[in-house]
């Protein structure tokens, strides 16, 4: 079972997070899209090839956080669409194999009693968007031998996102993350789909939460963390300890070690 950690926003090189991968003994680094020094245009895909064979350490994708490929505005969701197939053909040169994503929430209008949020508002259109462009990305991961991952971000529960995965995942190439911090938030209404499809599974963010908190250090939350390792390990999933830290990560990675002596 392979497990790693996330790029750190306190860092501002690969190499940085390739000596804490190290010293903790983790597998692979999940390059955020969202930070300037992982962006596709800022690494050689080659150097980074290069980096993981010298270090034995492999890397995975999170596209960035507001990459939304159903968005209404045509030329956006062009834009993003092409992010996605430029970063896969760089992941095939850097041979990173997995690529994270989200269904994006989107804006929402806030009334007296409740939110609105506009891509429910606008769920049919909002669906065949979703899903012209994943089969576009679906298409680019096949030729290029890439795992797309879509991950719940407590939205799971929604019709509409439910109707997304349904077609999403009869497409080659496309999988699920399963985000156990998220799925605590949403009071694991993401749990319940996500093990309809538990065989789509590939990919596990593990973190702890506790109320409307997550993103904690392993075993100082609520969550049942050798439960989801148990999980992870039956299934053959890649584990990445999402905690945003280097003392986080530190003391989740002994936290975890201390549970299996």
């Amino acid at each position: 079972m392979k497990i790693g950690m996330p790029a750190l926003i306190e860092f501002n090189t690969i190499e940085e997070n390739i000596e804490l991968c190290k010293k903790l003994n983790l597998n692979f680094i999940e390059l955020n899209m969202n930070f300037p020094y992982n962006m596709i245009n800022n690494v050689d895909p080659i150097y980074l090839r290069n980096l993981s064979q010298e270090n034995n350490i492999e890397f995975t994708i999170h596209m960035p956080d507001d990459a939304d490929t159903a968005s209404f505005y045509d030329d956006i969701r062009q834009g993003y669409l092409k992010l996605f197939t430029d970063t896969i053909k760089w992941a095939k040169n850097a041979n990173v194999k997995l690529l994270n994503m989200h269904i994006a929430k989107g804006a929402h209008m806030t009334l007296p009693d409740r939110k609105i949020y506009i891509n429910e508002k606008y769920s049919d259109e909002y669906v065949a968007k979703f899903l012209d462009s994943i089969k576009v990305i679906s298409e680019a991961a096949s030729k290029y031998n890439t795992m797309i991952c879509i991950e719940n971000s407590g939205n799971f529960g929604l019709n509409y996102v439910q109707k997304i995965l349904d077609k999403s995942l009869s497409f080659d190439n496309i999988f699920l993350t399963w985000d156990v911090g998220h799925d605590y938030i949403s009071n694991y209404s993401d749990k319940e789909v996500l093990l309809k499809y538990k065989d789509k599974i590939k990919h596990m963010h593990l973190h702890d939460a506790s109320g409307s908190k997550d993103h904690l250090v392993l075993k100082e939350g609520s969550l049942d963390i050798e439960n989801r390792i148990d999980f992870a390990s039956k299934h053959n999933l890649t584990i990445l300890i999402e905690v945003k830290s280097t003392e986080a990560l530190i003391k989740s990675v002994q936290n975890i070690n201390n549970c299996f002596r």
